[in-house]
């Protein structure tokens, strides 16, 4: 019977404090603060503007390297029948009689796939050839035909493109500081393309 009661009363009481208008204390809610997103994107857009004139100063200067890229393979193709690339084969076997494919894709930065679909026209033309060794005739040496020596002997320098000598060129430093600025740049980038690192920019 006490039971009851209490019951009955503590019933009564939320039903008073719902006719007077005041609800049951609830769980406390957390604040939570919103930044000013609109203060923020306008100070966004002051630095775009801002930006603007130097970032196409350097979008100009991406062109010209591209540009001028893609000229110098009009002129191989021109003087020799073959494209920047396969030109880039030629120069290596000139330089390192006898390399191997896996040895050529990593002097080019390219996929061993990649280096076998450039050596497989150059070979249908006569301008390389196919050696296996004579310890193992797994492998394969790579060597210039007479003809092979004629295309590099005629072909505009530098033979490896213009783009590769250029950055040969550069002191160690700024390598560097070139590869953490274009990884940057890359990642901030709305689309990437990965599969771009191991694919000779003429072939692309």
């Amino acid at each position: 019977m006490r039971l009851n009661r209490s019951i009955v009363k503590r019933e009564a009481k939320i039903s008073a404090k719902s006719a007077s208008g005041t609800k049951p204390a609830g769980p406390r809610r957390t604040r939570t603060t919103r930044r000013p997103e609109t203060r923020h994107a306008a100070r966004s857009d002051s630095d775009r503007d801002r930006n603007r004139p130097l970032a196409l100063a350097v979008l100009g200067q991406f062109r010209m390297i591209f540009r001028s890229t893609k000229k110098h393979f009009q002129w191989v193709q021109e003087r020799t029948g073959v494209s920047g690339a396969q030109l880039w084969v030629l120069a290596e076997l000139h330089s390192r009689p006898g390399i191997r494919v896996t040895d050529l894709a990593r002097a080019m930065g390219v996929h061993q796939s990649t280096a076998s679909n450039l050596i497989d026209p150059l070979e249908k033309r006569g301008l390389i050839q196919r050696d296996r060794s004579r310890q193992d005739q797994r492998v394969v040496h790579l060597s210039l035909t007479r003809s092979g020596r004629g295309t590099v002997a005629r072909a505009p320098l530098p033979l490896v493109g213009v783009l590769p000598d250029a950055l040969n060129s550069l002191e160690h430093a700024d390598l560097v500081e070139l590869q953490r600025r274009l990884e940057k740049l890359a990642k901030r980038m709305k689309v990437r393309d990965r599969a771009g690192k191991r694919i000779p920019i003429g072939e692309m």
